[in-house]
């Protein structure tokens, strides 16, 4: 796993914070193995994440609100975005930041359970200090309001104001395109894609690229799975 930047050289690195790993022992089963951030420090995918995280903290640009939004937009990776939403949440908030991450895939919410909690209940409390998981509400016809028509920020106000860092997890497909999604991160300070190496076709990126730039999207990179 790692990050390319969408306008030049990577910019991904080793952290030199000192919240670098776990500060507190979870409890065995009280997260999924596949959140080794909750487990451990020094293994290939944790250092990839905090990595991931040190990029995304140094995009932010100045700005008078107290709560950052950061999304993972996924094509053809749902499993892989998933865990890595759920171990960059872990070593966000192990960085001293109070996190939430939502899970904006409605038709197959993975991230709750990855933490032994309901897939689409909102604002759960995990095992780790400091992280919340919510998810969008349960995707049934004839349903309420689409998440696409209210951005993820509106729909998480309360606590992503209360929280210093909002991580979404989206994903492209066939009922949910670049566009729908670009609505649904109206407000959000950047976005990282996450793609299946030797798999997505650059076409469908780009496309994903020039969409977000429309709506005023930063990108800091994307990252391959």
């Amino acid at each position: 796993m790692r990050l390319r930047s969408t306008t030049g050289p990577a910019t991904a690195g080793f952290d030199r914070d000192t919240h670098t790993g776990p500060t507190d022992v979870v409890a065995p089963g009280s997260v999924d193995p596949l959140v080794v951030a909750a487990y451990a420090s020094d293994t290939p995918y944790v250092v990839a994440a905090r990595a991931i995280r040190s990029s995304i903290l140094q995009s932010y640009t100045e700005s008078d609100r107290g709560s950052r939004a950061c999304a993972l937009i996924g094509i053809d990776c749902d499993e892989a975005l998933a865990v890595l939403a759920a171990n960059l949440g872990v070593v966000m908030a192990q960085a001293g930041s109070q996190t939430v991450i939502v899970d904006a895939n409605r038709t197959h919410p993975r991230i709750a359970s990855l933490f032994q909690l309901a897939d689409h209940a909102e604002h759960q409390v995990t095992a780790i200090p400091g992280l919340l998981v919510s998810g969008t509400g349960a995707d049934t016809p004839g349903g309420s309001e689409p998440v696409e028509q209210r951005s993820l920020i509106e729909q998480h106000d309360a606590i992503a104001t209360s929280a210093s860092q909002l991580i979404a997890a989206t994903v492209v497909n066939a009922t949910n395109g670049a566009t729908s999604i670009a609505d649904a991160l109206t407000g959000f300070d950047t976005a990282v894609i996450v793609i299946r190496k030797h798999f997505t076709k650059r076409n469908v990126v780009r496309g994903l690229i020039e969409v977000l730039d429309q709506h005023g999207i930063p990108i800091t990179g994307t990252v391959l799975v």
